[in-house]
C-alpha cells in the first residue's frame, strides 16, 4: 500500500522548489499566463494530460484510471494560483520579479502542494480506485475564478464527484505550524460589497438650515445599520457590516451635494445574508427619506459562504487526517472565519472539504499577516499538505469508486 507520508517527504525539496519558482512570477486576477505555462511545463514532465481554456488562464489536469476511465468516479483537488497587487519587501532570494505584484497569500505554496500530489498520484494511479482531477484556478483574490472555472466546465468531462482544497499560512491564529484546522458546516463567510451614494442638497456650512446634509445623514446610516446585526440576526450567528470607505466634501465650509460610501457585509448563513441585504437597502432608503435625501444603494453579492458537509468532514477527520497526522496536529475549529474563499462555489456543487494548514513564516523575526508586503510561509509544512491531498483522494475513491 502506498505510504503517503513517506512519498510526500521524498519530494519535499521538489515541492519547495516549485513554490519558490512560482513565488518569483506572481500574477493577478485571471491574468496568469506565466503561472499557467509553468504548471503546464511541470505536468508535461510528469506526462499528465491537461486542458486549458478555463477562466482565461486556468487549467484542469486529469490522471486517468486506465483506458476505461469514464467508468470510474473522479475526485478533484482544487488549488488557486493567483497573487496580489502588493510590492514585495521580504528580501527573500526568490522574491517577486514582477513589480507591484506578490504571492502575499500563499497561493504559490498551494499550487506547489498540488503539483506534489499530481506527481505521487500519477506514479501510483494503479493504487487508486478512480480518476483524480487537478484544478488549477486563477482569480481567487476577488475575481471569482472559481465560479468561472465551473461555468467553463472544470467539474465535467468526467464529472467530479468530490473535491478538496486547502489554504496555508496564518489565517487561524490558534493554529501552530504543521497543524490543520477545519470545521463542519459553515466555516467561512460570504464576501459581499455595499455601495451607496447619499444625495442631499449642498450649501454653506454656516447655514445648515438651508441644506440637506448628506454627511450628517451618512453618519446616521453608518450608526443605524449596525442594529441589523445586533437586532435582526440570531445572536449566536456571526455577521459583519463594515463601512470602510466614505467620500464627500471638498471644502471646510461647504456642505456637499452627496456622499459616497463603500463597505463589506459578511454572513455564514445564506438565509440571513438574503434577509439583511434587503433590510439594509430598506433602512438606508427610509433614513435618507426621513431627512429629505435620497440613496442610490447597491448590494453586490460576492463569494457565497463556504460550507463543509458534515458527513464528508467526519470522513476526512477520521479516515484521512488521523492517518497522516498526530492527534494534536488536528484542530477542530469552534468558530467560523469571517474571511471568504471561492472554494465555496465548488462545495455548492459537490461534497468535499476545505482545510487550513498552519504555516506561518517569519521575516525580520516575526510573522506578517496575509496580504502584507512581508508575508511568508513555513515551507517545512508543505509535504503535509501534499500527503493529505493524496490520502484523501485515494481513501475517498477506495470507499466510493
Amino acid at each position: 500500500m502506498l505510504a503517503f507520508k513517506e512519498e510526500a517527504k521524498k519530494i519535499e525539496d521538489r515541492i519547495i522548489e516549485w513554490r519558490r519558482e512560482l513565488h518569483k512570477i506572481p500574477e493577478v486576477g485571471l491574468d496568469t499566463p506565466k503561472t499557467r505555462k509553468f504548471i503546464e511545463s511541470e505536468l508535461e514532465k510528469m506526462e499528465i494530460d491537461y486542458e486549458t481554456g478555463y477562466a482565461q488562464n486556468g487549467l484542469v489536469a486529469l490522471i486517468k484510471k486506465g483506458e476505461d476511465y469514464e467508468n470510474y468516479r473522479t475526485f478533484a483537488i482544487r488549488t488557486d494560483i493567483d497573487g496580489l497587487k502588493v510590492e514585495e519587501k521580504t528580501g527573500l532570494d526568490f522574491a517577486s520579479r514582477h513589480e507591484g505584484k506578490m504571492h502575499a497569500c500563499g497561493h504559490d505554496a498551494h499550487a506547489a502542494m498540488a503539483l506534489g500530489a499530481a506527481r505521487i498520484i500519477s506514479q501510483n494511479i494503479g493504487e487508486f480506485d478512480g480518476n483524480v482531477k487537478l484544478i488549477f484556478q486563477p482569480g481567487e483574490e476577488g475575481a471569482g475564478g472559481g465560479e468561472k472555472m465551473i461555468e467553463d466546465g472544470a467539474l465535467k468531462d468526467p464529472e467530479v464527484d468530490a473535491v478538496i482544497g486547502l489554504h496555508t499560512g496564518g489565517v487561524i491564529g490558534c493554529m501552530e505550524n504543521g497543524q490543520i484546522g477545519f470545521k463542519a458546516g459553515p466555516m467561512m463567510a460570504c464576501t459581499d460589497r455595499i455601495k451607496m451614494t447619499v444625495i442631499g442638497r449642498g450649501g454653506h456650512g454656516a447655514m445648515p438650515n438651508t441644506v440637506v446634509d448628506p454627511i450628517a445623514i451618512s453618519a446616521s446610516i453608518i450608526e443605524n445599520i449596525q442594529t441589523l446585526i445586533s437586532r435582526e440576526i440570531s445572536p449566536v450567528h456571526p455577521g459583519v457590516i463594515s463601512i470602510c470607505q466614505i467620500n464627500g466634501g471638498s471644502a471646510f465650509n461647504v456642505v456637499p451635494d452627496e456622499v459616497s460610501m463603500e463597505g463589506t457585509a459578511r454572513f455564514i448563513h445564506e438565509k440571513e445574508r438574503n434577509k439583511i441585504a434587503r433590510r439594509m437597502e430598506n433602512l438606508c432608503t427610509k433614513l435618507a427619506e426621513s431627512r429629505g435625501a435620497e440613496v442610490d444603494f447597491e448590494y453586490e453579492r460576492g463569494y457565497p459562504p463556504l460550507v463543509n458537509p458534515e458527513e464528508f468532514t467526519e470522513f476526512f477527520r477520521r479516515e484521512c487526517a488521523a492517518e497522516i497526522l498526530d492527534e494534536e496536529e488536528i484542530v477542530k475549529l469552534e468558530e467560523p472565519v469571517m474571511g471568504g474563499e471561492d472554494m465555496a462555489y465548488y462545495l455548492e456543487k459537490v461534497p468535499g472539504i476545505f482545510i487550513f494548514l498552519g504555516g506561518k513564516g517569519e521575516i525580520d523575526g516575526k510573522f506578517h499577516g496575509h496580504h502584507n508586503s512581508k508575508f511568508d510561509i513555513d515551507e517545512k509544512v508543505l509535504w503535509k499538505g501534499t500527503a493529505l491531498l493524496v490520502k484523501t483522494a485515494r481513501r475517498w475513491l477506495e470507499k466510493n469508486g
